[in-house]
């Protein structure tokens, strides 16, 4: 069941889906590059906000530790006894300018397989890819 008090968006309920039909998975964000929250399933609001700031900061670590390797961070993984924490980029096709790829965060239990999880998101994303990319926040400078 959705935490959600209202009704899911389409991206919501496709979320909301692939926790429940997921094994081992128990709850997911789908964060914006800058940390906000866009969808989630399995949490209440304040806990998905948590997670969503958390996993803002895992990807940012993650970027700076390749900072200056080739290529781009896939996946981040964080394990606890209670279960893992998995944290993976939608990319942006080179042809889309001014774009950047969500995050996509789930929650499993101590029972999940990393390989089923992990396959399962990868397919989330790419199925789901087109609703996963937003515009590149700009500050607009002062007028002088």
């Amino acid at each position: 069941m959705s935490q959600h008090t209202i009704e899911l968006s389409p991206l919501g309920q496709m979320l909301a889906d692939f926790v429940d039909h997921t094994p081992g998975a128990v709850a997911s964000v789908l964060v914006s590059s800058d940390g906000l929250v866009d969808e989630f399933h399995g949490l209440p609001e304040e806990g998905a906000d948590r997670l969503a700031a958390a996993v803002s900061g895992f990807a940012s670590l993650a970027n700076g530790v390749f900072r200056d390797a080739p290529g781009e961070v896939q996946q981040t993984v964080v394990e606890h006894d209670s279960g893992t924490l998995f944290v993976m980029r939608a990319k942006v096709p080179q042809q889309v300018a001014g774009k950047v790829g969500n995050l996509l965060a789930v929650l499993t239990n101590e029972t999940a397989d990393a390989g089923v999880v992990g396959y399962a998101m990868l397919q989330w994303i790419d199925r789901m890819h087109e609703h996963l990319l937003n515009p590149v926040r700009t500050v607009p400078r002062p007028v002088q």
